[in-house]
């Protein structure tokens, strides 16, 4: 663990990964007509470089990644990331799905919009949180290898990350997927000032 953080520090960021993502992954059921399911999140302290890109590799195959950019107390990067099948999957829960290998423009605005519902239901639950307001930038889609798409969408270097697996079962198709916050690590202490842990 890197020294900077101790566990009750992880363990905050962990809780406040739970309530942002928890929001964020009901507000994207609601938007696609299905009830997700959602695993605990995990906490990344100083992962080394490229760590988080092969964690998102092991999804599988190439994946379609929405990101924002997040301003205020959390200050850094949420990205939601499915396999492509799987996002063409949710693409079609809000009635645009690919043909085949092809987006279509409309299908790939639909997977933007669901980031930015996530990115909103986020920071909204941990503005609440924290008694702050944050701030959401548009949202970016990037397509590729999970190298890909963390290079194309974060332009700090990660070393620190919180991840939540979610899914959906049948009745109807099933899918996976993914949301990543990446905290800018300098400004971690200052977000966790405001919840009186440090």
């Amino acid at each position: 663990m890197n020294a900077r953080f101790g566990p009750r520090d992880v363990d905050a960021l962990q809780e406040l990964a739970s309530i942002g993502c928890g929001q964020a992954i009901s507000a994207l059921g609601k938007l696609a007509g299905r009830r997700f399911a959602m695993d605990v999140p995990e906490a990344w302290i100083g992962a080394e470089p490229g760590a988080i890109a092969s964690f998102l590799g092991s999804l599988g195959g190439d994946l379609l990644a929405v990101g924002v950019k997040l301003e205020g107390p959390l200050t850094g990067d949420l990205l939601l990331a499915l396999p492509e099948p799987d996002a063409g999957v949710l693409a079609g829960m809000l009635g645009f799905p690919p043909a085949g290998a092809a987006w279509s423009g409309m299908g790939e605005s639909a997977l933007m919009e669901c980031g930015n519902i996530v990115g909103s239901a986020f920071v909204t639950a941990i503005g609440t949180l924290v008694g702050e307001k944050l701030l959401l930038s548009v949202p970016a889609l990037v397509r590729g290898s999970g190298k890909v798409c963390v290079e194309g969408l974060v332009a700090h270097a990660g070393s620190v990350a919180l991840a939540t697996r979610f899914s959906a079962s049948p009745p109807g198709e099933a899918l996976e997927g993914l949301i990543l916050v990446m905290p800018e690590p300098e400004r971690i202490a200052k977000l966790l000032s405001h919840l009186d842990l440090r």
